[in-house]
């Protein structure tokens, strides 16, 4: 049972972070049609949410799995575990790469809406001369 325990966290780790960062980094450089603000904020908090979940279970994931390892004294976890901890830091690496690229932050941006501009209803005169438009 311990051995099924740590490959289900191994595979979690293998396969999960990477389908999490690459949704999340999808989503981030699409540009989706959202007709108001509040899809556009709900849209970003959405990526941001996939992106930091992905970066903390990067680190979280293979941590536990030594620590686990090692308290059942299991040395083929221990020693794989232990290697995907490289693969942690080259992960991080990627997305430190992908951040330098990009041109708005991979976390807190959100996306543009399509939202039309409020219709002006009231002139104010102004100043100068100038009257309202149209009389």
């Amino acid at each position: 049972m311990r051995r099924a325990g740590l490959g289900v966290l191994f595979v979690a780790w293998l396969y999960g972070v990477p389908f999490l960062l690459i949704v999340g980094l999808i989503r981030r450089t699409s540009s989706p049609y959202l007709a108001t603000r509040s899809a556009a904020q709900a849209f970003g908090a959405t990526t941001d949410t996939l992106l930091t979940t992905a970066l903390v279970l990067n680190l979280a994931l293979p941590v536990t799995g030594v620590l686990l390892a090692r308290l059942v004294r299991h040395r083929y976890w221990t020693r794989h575990f232990g290697w995907s901890l490289v693969g942690t830091v080259l992960i991080y690496v990627a997305v430190s790469i992908a951040q330098s690229a990009a041109t708005a932050p991979l976390i807190g941006w959100t996306p543009d809406d399509q939202e039309p501009a409020p219709r002006v209803t009231q002139c104010i005169p102004t100043s100068g001369g100038r009257g309202c438009p149209g009389g």
